[in-house]
Protein backbone atom coordinates (compact mmCIF):
# COMPACT_ATOMS: atom_id res chain seq x y z
CA UNK A 1 0.00 0.00 0.00
CA UNK A 2 1.31 3.81 -0.91
CA UNK A 3 2.02 6.41 1.47
CA UNK A 4 -1.36 8.27 -0.06
CA UNK A 5 -3.95 5.02 0.79
CA UNK A 6 -2.03 4.36 4.08
CA UNK A 7 -2.42 7.70 5.57
CA UNK A 8 -6.26 7.48 4.32
CA UNK A 9 -6.23 3.97 5.90
CA UNK A 10 -5.37 5.89 9.15
CA UNK A 11 -7.46 8.63 8.59
CA UNK A 12 -10.72 6.69 8.06
CA UNK A 13 -10.02 4.23 11.10
CA UNK A 14 -9.76 7.28 13.40
CA UNK A 15 -12.31 8.92 12.10
CA UNK A 16 -14.92 5.91 12.72
CA UNK A 17 -13.23 5.00 16.47
CA UNK A 18 -13.86 9.10 17.34
CA UNK A 19 -17.69 8.77 16.01
CA UNK A 20 -17.79 5.17 18.29
CA UNK A 21 -17.20 7.27 21.28
CA UNK A 22 -19.15 10.03 20.90
CA UNK A 23 -22.41 7.14 19.45
CA UNK A 24 -21.55 6.15 23.28
CA UNK A 25 -21.64 9.61 25.04
CA UNK A 26 -18.07 9.35 25.71
CA UNK A 27 -14.82 11.00 25.19
CA UNK A 28 -11.52 9.79 23.80
CA UNK A 29 -8.37 10.19 25.70
CA UNK A 30 -7.18 14.29 25.76
CA UNK A 31 -4.18 13.59 23.96
CA UNK A 32 -6.48 13.15 20.89
CA UNK A 33 -9.46 15.57 21.86
CA UNK A 34 -9.19 19.11 21.35
CA UNK A 35 -8.08 21.42 18.88
CA UNK A 36 -4.87 20.03 19.35
CA UNK A 37 -5.69 16.39 18.78
CA UNK A 38 -7.92 17.49 15.32
CA UNK A 39 -4.95 19.50 14.56
CA UNK A 40 -2.51 16.21 14.96
CA UNK A 41 -4.89 14.53 12.80
CA UNK A 42 -4.94 17.18 10.36
CA UNK A 43 -1.54 17.13 10.15
CA UNK A 44 -1.43 13.36 9.29
CA UNK A 45 -3.75 13.83 6.77
CA UNK A 46 -1.30 16.46 4.50
CA UNK A 47 -0.87 14.04 1.89
CA UNK A 48 -4.33 12.95 1.10
CA UNK A 49 -5.73 16.74 1.26
CA UNK A 50 -5.59 19.27 -1.90
CA UNK A 51 -3.60 22.35 -0.96
CA UNK A 52 -6.52 24.89 -1.20
CA UNK A 53 -8.69 22.25 1.11
CA UNK A 54 -5.94 21.63 3.61
CA UNK A 55 -5.16 25.48 3.63
CA UNK A 56 -8.67 26.12 4.79
CA UNK A 57 -8.78 23.76 7.33
CA UNK A 58 -5.58 25.03 8.38
CA UNK A 59 -6.62 28.78 8.57
CA UNK A 60 -9.74 27.49 10.90
CA UNK A 61 -7.42 25.38 13.29
CA UNK A 62 -5.26 29.06 13.62
CA UNK A 63 -7.61 31.23 13.83
CA UNK A 64 -9.52 29.43 16.58
CA UNK A 65 -5.87 29.09 18.43
CA UNK A 66 -3.77 26.01 17.29
CA UNK A 67 -0.27 26.01 18.07
CA UNK A 68 1.63 25.95 14.50
CA UNK A 69 4.83 24.91 16.20
CA UNK A 70 3.26 21.47 17.34
CA UNK A 71 4.87 18.61 16.16
CA UNK A 72 1.88 15.93 15.28
CA UNK A 73 2.81 12.16 17.02
CA UNK A 74 5.03 10.26 14.78
CA UNK A 75 6.02 12.49 12.37
CA UNK A 76 8.98 14.35 14.14
CA UNK A 77 8.71 17.78 12.10
CA UNK A 78 6.21 21.10 12.14
CA UNK A 79 3.44 21.21 10.50
CA UNK A 80 5.67 23.69 8.45
CA UNK A 81 8.08 20.83 7.85
CA UNK A 82 5.26 18.85 6.80
CA UNK A 83 3.60 21.13 4.34
CA UNK A 84 7.06 22.04 2.54
CA UNK A 85 8.10 18.24 2.47
CA UNK A 86 5.08 17.36 0.82
CA UNK A 87 4.93 20.30 -1.81
CA UNK A 88 2.00 21.71 -0.44
CA UNK A 89 3.23 25.23 -0.96
CA UNK A 90 -0.34 27.43 0.13
CA UNK A 91 -0.16 25.94 3.49
CA UNK A 92 3.28 25.92 4.01
CA UNK A 93 2.90 30.22 3.12
CA UNK A 94 -0.08 30.23 5.39
CA UNK A 95 1.80 28.87 8.23
CA UNK A 96 4.83 31.04 7.79
CA UNK A 97 2.27 34.06 8.15
CA UNK A 98 0.73 32.49 10.96
CA UNK A 99 4.33 32.88 12.83
CA UNK A 100 5.93 29.11 12.04
CA UNK A 101 9.56 28.89 12.58
CA UNK A 102 11.72 27.74 8.90
CA UNK A 103 15.44 27.88 10.22
CA UNK A 104 15.66 29.41 6.78
CA UNK A 105 17.21 32.95 6.21
CA UNK A 106 15.33 36.49 5.60
CA UNK A 107 15.26 35.67 1.97
CA UNK A 108 14.28 32.02 1.68
CA UNK A 109 11.22 33.27 3.23
CA UNK A 110 10.79 36.08 1.29
CA UNK A 111 10.82 34.30 -1.66
CA UNK A 112 8.13 31.41 -0.31
CA UNK A 113 6.30 33.85 0.32
CA UNK A 114 6.59 35.01 -3.21
CA UNK A 115 8.95 37.56 -3.17
CA UNK A 116 11.79 38.69 -5.69
CA UNK A 117 14.74 39.85 -3.41
CA UNK A 118 17.86 41.38 -5.83
CA UNK A 119 20.46 39.70 -4.28
CA UNK A 120 19.07 37.16 -2.28
CA UNK A 121 21.05 35.53 0.56
CA UNK A 122 19.81 31.80 0.71
CA UNK A 123 22.75 29.46 2.76
CA UNK A 124 23.75 26.93 1.24
CA UNK A 125 21.27 26.73 -1.18
CA UNK A 126 22.03 28.02 -5.05
CA UNK A 127 18.71 30.74 -4.99
CA UNK A 128 17.35 29.98 -8.39
CA UNK A 129 16.92 26.09 -7.49
CA UNK A 130 15.10 27.09 -4.12
CA UNK A 131 13.04 29.77 -6.23
CA UNK A 132 12.08 26.44 -7.95
CA UNK A 133 11.95 24.46 -4.58
CA UNK A 134 9.23 26.76 -2.83
CA UNK A 135 7.39 27.33 -6.60
CA UNK A 136 7.90 31.37 -6.95
CA UNK A 137 8.30 31.16 -10.66
CA UNK A 138 9.09 35.59 -10.90
CA UNK A 139 11.76 34.80 -8.90
CA UNK A 140 12.96 31.80 -11.39
CA UNK A 141 12.37 33.97 -14.33
CA UNK A 142 14.15 36.54 -12.81
CA UNK A 143 17.33 34.51 -11.40
CA UNK A 144 17.96 31.97 -14.32
CA UNK A 145 20.54 34.03 -16.06
CA UNK A 146 22.15 34.92 -12.72
CA UNK A 147 23.01 31.66 -11.40
CA UNK A 148 25.17 28.70 -12.71
CA UNK A 149 22.45 25.45 -12.09
CA UNK A 150 20.47 27.82 -14.70
CA UNK A 151 23.14 27.77 -17.52
CA UNK A 152 23.98 24.64 -16.89
CA UNK A 153 20.28 22.93 -16.97
CA UNK A 154 20.78 21.36 -13.77
CA UNK A 155 18.40 18.13 -13.11
CA UNK A 156 18.10 19.43 -9.55
CA UNK A 157 15.97 22.15 -10.72
CA UNK A 158 13.21 20.40 -12.34
CA UNK A 159 13.17 18.03 -9.43
CA UNK A 160 12.98 21.17 -6.87
CA UNK A 161 9.90 22.46 -8.69
CA UNK A 162 8.51 18.82 -8.94
CA UNK A 163 8.65 18.44 -5.45
CA UNK A 164 6.60 21.84 -5.36
CA UNK A 165 4.31 20.83 -7.64
CA UNK A 166 5.12 23.72 -9.23
CA UNK A 167 3.53 23.11 -12.50
CA UNK A 168 3.97 26.46 -14.28
CA UNK A 169 7.74 26.40 -13.09
CA UNK A 170 7.94 22.58 -14.52
CA UNK A 171 6.17 24.08 -17.81
CA UNK A 172 8.56 27.07 -18.31
CA UNK A 173 11.58 24.98 -17.03
CA UNK A 174 10.73 22.34 -20.17
CA UNK A 175 10.23 25.29 -22.67
CA UNK A 176 14.13 26.49 -21.68
CA UNK A 177 15.00 22.92 -22.58
CA UNK A 178 15.53 21.32 -18.93
CA UNK A 179 15.48 17.61 -18.84
CA UNK A 180 12.05 16.18 -18.74
CA UNK A 181 13.79 13.33 -17.53
CA UNK A 182 16.06 14.77 -14.50
CA UNK A 183 16.84 12.07 -11.48
CA UNK A 184 17.44 12.97 -8.12
CA UNK A 185 20.11 11.64 -5.76
CA UNK A 186 18.36 8.29 -5.11
CA UNK A 187 17.44 7.87 -8.78
CA UNK A 188 13.91 9.00 -8.50
CA UNK A 189 12.51 10.43 -12.08
CA UNK A 190 11.01 13.14 -12.20
CA UNK A 191 7.78 12.00 -13.73
CA UNK A 192 7.94 9.03 -10.70
CA UNK A 193 7.97 12.38 -8.26
CA UNK A 194 5.14 13.81 -10.14
CA UNK A 195 3.28 10.47 -10.40
CA UNK A 196 3.76 9.47 -6.62
CA UNK A 197 1.73 13.12 -5.58
CA UNK A 198 -0.90 12.06 -8.29
CA UNK A 199 0.49 15.97 -9.46
CA UNK A 200 -1.33 15.46 -12.79
CA UNK A 201 -0.22 18.83 -14.35
CA UNK A 202 3.01 18.56 -13.59
CA UNK A 203 2.77 15.11 -14.79
CA UNK A 204 1.49 16.32 -18.48
CA UNK A 205 3.82 19.07 -18.46
CA UNK A 206 6.48 16.38 -18.57
CA UNK A 207 5.12 14.13 -20.79
CA UNK A 208 4.27 16.57 -23.51
CA UNK A 209 8.37 17.71 -23.08
CA UNK A 210 9.11 14.09 -23.80
CA UNK A 211 9.57 12.15 -20.67
CA UNK A 212 9.68 8.71 -20.55
CA UNK A 213 6.34 7.07 -19.72
CA UNK A 214 7.83 3.87 -18.77
CA UNK A 215 11.40 5.42 -17.30
CA UNK A 216 14.55 6.03 -18.44
CA UNK A 217 16.23 4.26 -16.65
CA UNK A 218 16.60 0.11 -16.31
CA UNK A 219 14.61 -0.46 -13.21
CA UNK A 220 12.69 -3.39 -12.39
CA UNK A 221 10.92 -2.41 -9.24
CA UNK A 222 8.92 0.90 -10.11
CA UNK A 223 8.45 3.14 -13.27
CA UNK A 224 6.17 5.95 -13.29
CA UNK A 225 3.44 3.75 -15.44
CA UNK A 226 3.34 0.94 -12.82
CA UNK A 227 2.61 3.53 -9.90
CA UNK A 228 -0.35 5.60 -12.11
CA UNK A 229 -3.14 4.70 -9.76
CA UNK A 230 -5.45 7.49 -10.21
CA UNK A 231 -8.12 7.72 -13.16
CA UNK A 232 -6.83 11.22 -13.89
CA UNK A 233 -3.37 9.91 -13.88
CA UNK A 234 -3.80 7.07 -15.83
CA UNK A 235 -5.81 9.02 -18.40
CA UNK A 236 -3.09 11.33 -18.69
CA UNK A 237 -0.97 8.36 -19.58
CA UNK A 238 -3.37 6.99 -22.02
CA UNK A 239 -3.40 10.15 -23.81
CA UNK A 240 0.72 9.82 -24.30
CA UNK A 241 0.69 6.83 -26.02
CA UNK A 242 0.68 4.42 -22.85
CA UNK A 243 -1.28 0.96 -23.24
CA UNK A 244 -3.77 0.43 -20.24
CA UNK A 245 -2.43 -3.37 -20.19
CA UNK A 246 0.97 -1.66 -18.93
CA UNK A 247 -0.89 -0.20 -15.66
CA UNK A 248 -0.43 -2.72 -12.48
CA UNK A 249 -2.03 -0.97 -9.38
CA UNK A 250 -4.82 0.88 -8.70
CA UNK A 251 -8.15 1.41 -10.70
CA UNK A 252 -8.99 0.53 -13.98
CA UNK A 253 -9.34 3.31 -16.48
CA UNK A 254 -12.98 2.99 -17.11
CA UNK A 255 -14.19 2.47 -13.53
CA UNK A 256 -15.32 6.28 -13.52
CA UNK A 257 -17.65 5.56 -16.57
CA UNK A 258 -18.90 2.27 -15.18
CA UNK A 259 -19.79 3.62 -12.15
CA UNK A 260 -22.39 5.95 -13.92
CA UNK A 261 -24.60 2.78 -15.24
CA UNK A 262 -27.80 2.90 -13.69
CA UNK A 263 -28.20 -0.49 -11.25
CA UNK A 264 -30.86 -2.66 -12.72
CA UNK A 265 -32.50 -5.23 -11.06
CA UNK A 266 -32.20 -8.78 -12.29
CA UNK A 267 -34.46 -11.84 -12.46
CA UNK A 268 -33.23 -15.15 -12.91
CA UNK A 269 -34.54 -15.45 -16.14
CA UNK A 270 -32.25 -12.39 -16.89
CA UNK A 271 -29.08 -14.43 -15.31
CA UNK A 272 -29.92 -17.65 -17.60
CA UNK A 273 -30.81 -16.00 -20.50
CA UNK A 274 -27.65 -14.33 -21.17
CA UNK A 275 -25.23 -16.43 -18.66
CA UNK A 276 -22.56 -16.55 -21.58
CA UNK A 277 -21.11 -14.79 -24.07
CA UNK A 278 -22.64 -15.00 -27.62
CA UNK A 279 -21.45 -14.10 -31.35
CA UNK A 280 -23.46 -11.28 -33.04
CA UNK A 281 -25.37 -11.48 -36.38
CA UNK A 282 -24.10 -8.35 -37.68
CA UNK A 283 -21.79 -6.30 -37.60
CA UNK A 284 -21.88 -4.78 -35.65
CA UNK A 285 -24.89 -5.69 -33.32
CA UNK A 286 -25.44 -3.49 -30.84
CA UNK A 287 -26.15 -6.15 -27.87
CA UNK A 288 -26.09 -5.06 -23.69
CA UNK A 289 -28.63 -7.04 -21.76
CA UNK A 290 -29.13 -6.69 -18.03
CA UNK A 291 -27.42 -9.32 -16.99
CA UNK A 292 -24.41 -8.05 -18.86
CA UNK A 293 -24.96 -4.55 -17.89
CA UNK A 294 -24.77 -5.06 -14.29
CA UNK A 295 -21.63 -7.26 -14.90
CA UNK A 296 -19.84 -4.11 -16.11
CA UNK A 297 -21.19 -1.80 -13.43
CA UNK A 298 -20.50 -4.26 -10.02
CA UNK A 299 -19.60 -8.01 -11.80
CA UNK A 300 -19.76 -9.43 -7.74
CA UNK A 301 -20.25 -13.25 -7.81
CA UNK A 302 -22.17 -12.92 -4.43
CA UNK A 303 -25.30 -11.67 -5.80
CA UNK A 304 -25.23 -14.69 -8.32
CA UNK A 305 -25.89 -17.20 -5.54
CA UNK A 306 -29.63 -15.92 -5.59
CA UNK A 307 -30.12 -17.03 -9.18
CA UNK A 308 -28.54 -20.57 -8.40
CA UNK A 309 -24.75 -20.06 -10.05
CA UNK A 310 -22.07 -23.16 -10.28
CA UNK A 311 -19.06 -22.84 -11.87
CA UNK A 312 -19.64 -24.36 -15.37
CA UNK A 313 -17.00 -24.92 -17.80
CA UNK A 314 -19.27 -24.93 -20.40
CA UNK A 315 -21.34 -21.92 -19.58
CA UNK A 316 -18.81 -19.62 -18.26
CA UNK A 317 -20.53 -16.35 -16.68
CA UNK A 318 -20.09 -13.85 -19.06
CA UNK A 319 -17.27 -11.10 -17.10
CA UNK A 320 -16.29 -7.34 -17.54
CA UNK A 321 -13.34 -8.04 -15.06
CA UNK A 322 -10.61 -9.08 -17.79
CA UNK A 323 -6.72 -8.86 -19.18
CA UNK A 324 -5.51 -8.64 -22.16
CA UNK A 325 -7.82 -5.77 -22.97
CA UNK A 326 -7.12 -2.43 -24.69
CA UNK A 327 -8.55 1.19 -24.03
CA UNK A 328 -8.24 3.58 -26.79
CA UNK A 329 -9.20 7.31 -25.45
CA UNK A 330 -10.63 8.75 -29.02
CA UNK A 331 -10.59 12.65 -29.58
CA UNK A 332 -13.90 13.29 -28.04
CA UNK A 333 -12.83 11.87 -24.79
CA UNK A 334 -14.82 8.88 -25.42
CA UNK A 335 -13.01 5.63 -24.23
CA UNK A 336 -13.28 2.31 -26.69
CA UNK A 337 -12.84 -0.97 -24.71
CA UNK A 338 -11.95 -4.05 -26.85
CA UNK A 339 -12.16 -7.68 -25.58
CA UNK A 340 -9.62 -9.43 -23.90
CA UNK A 341 -9.82 -12.55 -21.55
CA UNK A 342 -11.55 -13.23 -18.07
CA UNK A 343 -9.22 -15.45 -15.91
CA UNK A 344 -7.17 -18.32 -16.90
CA UNK A 345 -7.95 -21.80 -18.55
CA UNK A 346 -8.16 -23.10 -14.74
CA UNK A 347 -10.85 -20.83 -14.33
CA UNK A 348 -14.73 -22.47 -14.89
CA UNK A 349 -15.52 -18.73 -16.12
CA UNK A 350 -12.44 -18.66 -18.33
CA UNK A 351 -13.47 -16.99 -21.86
CA UNK A 352 -11.91 -14.74 -24.33
CA UNK A 353 -14.35 -12.19 -26.06
CA UNK A 354 -14.79 -10.78 -29.32
CA UNK A 355 -16.52 -7.59 -28.38
CA UNK A 356 -16.17 -3.88 -28.35
CA UNK A 357 -17.44 -1.28 -25.45
CA UNK A 358 -17.78 2.59 -26.19
CA UNK A 359 -17.94 4.55 -22.90
CA UNK A 360 -19.03 8.29 -23.34
CA UNK A 361 -17.82 10.70 -20.86
CA UNK A 362 -21.91 12.11 -20.18
CA UNK A 363 -22.48 7.87 -18.88
CA UNK A 364 -23.54 6.67 -22.33
CA UNK A 365 -22.38 3.35 -22.65
CA UNK A 366 -22.32 1.21 -26.27
CA UNK A 367 -22.18 -2.26 -26.50
CA UNK A 368 -21.00 -4.08 -29.29
CA UNK A 369 -20.92 -8.47 -30.90
CA UNK A 370 -19.52 -9.42 -33.98
CA UNK A 371 -19.94 -12.82 -36.35
CA UNK A 372 -16.93 -15.13 -35.63
CA UNK A 373 -15.44 -14.74 -38.92
CA UNK A 374 -15.32 -11.18 -38.65
CA UNK A 375 -14.22 -10.70 -34.84
CA UNK A 376 -12.60 -13.99 -33.50
CA UNK A 377 -11.85 -14.18 -29.90
CA UNK A 378 -9.14 -11.84 -28.90
CA UNK A 379 -7.01 -10.97 -26.22
CA UNK A 380 -3.38 -9.38 -25.57
CA UNK A 381 -3.22 -7.44 -28.88
CA UNK A 382 -2.15 -3.97 -29.64
CA UNK A 383 -4.81 -1.05 -30.56
CA UNK A 384 -3.54 1.68 -33.10
CA UNK A 385 -5.61 4.71 -33.35
CA UNK A 386 -4.94 5.86 -36.69
CA UNK A 387 -7.54 8.60 -38.20
CA UNK A 388 -11.11 7.23 -37.83
CA UNK A 389 -9.64 4.03 -37.35
CA UNK A 390 -8.24 1.93 -34.62
CA UNK A 391 -5.73 -1.38 -36.10
CA UNK A 392 -6.03 -4.26 -33.38
CA UNK A 393 -2.75 -6.29 -34.25
CA UNK A 394 -1.37 -9.78 -32.97
CA UNK A 395 -3.69 -12.01 -30.32
CA UNK A 396 -3.28 -15.15 -27.66
CA UNK A 397 -6.81 -16.69 -28.41
CA UNK A 398 -7.65 -20.03 -27.84
CA UNK A 399 -4.76 -23.04 -28.88
CA UNK A 400 -6.69 -24.12 -32.20
CA UNK A 401 -6.86 -20.70 -33.74
CA UNK A 402 -3.25 -19.21 -33.60
CA UNK A 403 -0.99 -18.96 -36.49
CA UNK A 404 2.45 -18.82 -36.22
CA UNK A 405 2.84 -18.00 -40.30
CA UNK A 406 0.19 -14.98 -39.32
CA UNK A 407 -0.56 -11.93 -37.70
CA UNK A 408 -4.26 -11.29 -37.28
CA UNK A 409 -4.75 -7.97 -38.05
CA UNK A 410 -8.34 -6.08 -37.65
CA UNK A 411 -9.41 -2.49 -38.45
CA UNK A 412 -12.29 -1.02 -36.15
CA UNK A 413 -13.79 1.77 -37.99
CA UNK A 414 -14.95 4.40 -35.06
CA UNK A 415 -17.72 6.06 -36.76
CA UNK A 416 -19.88 2.88 -37.17
CA UNK A 417 -17.70 0.41 -35.24
CA UNK A 418 -18.07 -2.08 -37.91
CA UNK A 419 -14.74 -4.56 -37.94
CA UNK A 420 -12.58 -5.65 -41.20
CA UNK A 421 -10.45 -8.36 -41.55
CA UNK A 422 -7.18 -7.59 -43.40
CA UNK A 423 -5.42 -9.73 -45.27
CA UNK A 424 -1.48 -8.98 -44.70
CA UNK A 425 1.44 -10.07 -46.67
CA UNK A 426 5.23 -10.36 -45.94
CA UNK A 427 7.60 -10.85 -43.10
CA UNK A 428 5.23 -10.50 -40.24
CA UNK A 429 5.58 -11.10 -36.46
CA UNK A 430 3.58 -14.32 -36.61
CA UNK A 431 1.48 -15.33 -33.53
CA UNK A 432 2.52 -12.14 -31.13
CA UNK A 433 1.06 -10.89 -28.22
CA UNK A 434 1.40 -8.65 -25.22
CA UNK A 435 3.29 -6.36 -27.66
CA UNK A 436 3.82 -2.44 -28.07
CA UNK A 437 2.60 -0.47 -30.76
CA UNK A 438 3.14 2.47 -32.74
CA UNK A 439 2.11 4.62 -35.47
CA UNK A 440 4.84 6.51 -37.94
CA UNK A 441 4.75 7.43 -40.76
CA UNK A 442 5.94 4.42 -42.54
CA UNK A 443 3.34 2.80 -40.85
CA UNK A 444 2.58 0.99 -37.56
CA UNK A 445 5.83 -0.54 -35.39
CA UNK A 446 5.21 -3.63 -33.61
CA UNK A 447 8.13 -4.12 -30.60
CA UNK A 448 8.18 -6.54 -27.69
CA UNK A 449 6.14 -9.13 -26.69
CA UNK A 450 5.87 -12.80 -26.90
CA UNK A 451 5.40 -15.36 -30.11
CA UNK A 452 3.66 -18.67 -30.41
CA UNK A 453 4.55 -21.51 -29.95
CA UNK A 454 6.62 -21.57 -27.19
CA UNK A 455 5.71 -18.08 -25.56
CA UNK A 456 9.31 -16.85 -26.83
CA UNK A 457 10.49 -13.46 -26.34
CA UNK A 458 10.34 -11.28 -29.46
CA UNK A 459 13.51 -9.51 -30.14
CA UNK A 460 12.57 -7.95 -33.64
CA UNK A 461 11.17 -4.79 -34.53
CA UNK A 462 8.52 -4.88 -37.22
CA UNK A 463 6.50 -2.54 -39.60
CA UNK A 464 3.20 -2.61 -41.01
CA UNK A 465 3.27 -0.66 -44.53
CA UNK A 466 -1.03 1.01 -43.98
CA UNK A 467 -1.11 1.62 -47.74
CA UNK A 468 0.69 -1.73 -48.84
CA UNK A 469 -0.59 -4.03 -46.46
CA UNK A 470 3.30 -5.59 -46.20
CA UNK A 471 4.97 -6.72 -43.37
CA UNK A 472 8.45 -5.91 -42.94
CA UNK A 473 11.17 -7.21 -40.49
CA UNK A 474 13.02 -3.59 -39.59
CA UNK A 475 15.75 -4.86 -37.07
CA UNK A 476 16.85 -7.74 -35.16
CA UNK A 477 18.72 -7.65 -31.91
CA UNK A 478 20.27 -10.75 -33.07
CA UNK A 479 19.02 -12.73 -29.61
Amino acid sequence: MNSLKLLASFQAEESALSQAFSNHGLHRDSSYQGLSGEFSDLMRDVLNLPDNELCEKLREHIDSGADVEEIPPGYGVTPFGRCFGAGKMASMRLLIRSGAKTEWTADQVSLALGDVPSSPQTGDADPFWFACRVGNIAATREYVSKFNVGRDKDSSAVIAAVKARASDVVTWLMDLGFDPNAVDDIKWEALELAVDNDDTATAMALLAAGAAPHGSQEKSYTSPVRNADSDDMRGIFVKYGVNPADFEYGPSLESPNLRRLPELTLTKSDFEKHRTYRYGESNPEPFLPPFWSEQMRDGRYSKLEAFGYEPDRDKPVWSFSRFGRTATVLPDGRLVLVAGEHEDHYDADFCIYADVTVLGTDGETEHFIYPKEVFPPTDFHSATPVDDQIWLIGCLGYPEQRNDKQTQVLRLSTLDFSITPVETVGVSPGCIHRHRSAFTEEGILITGGKIEPGYRDNNSTFLLNLETLVWQEVSDSGH
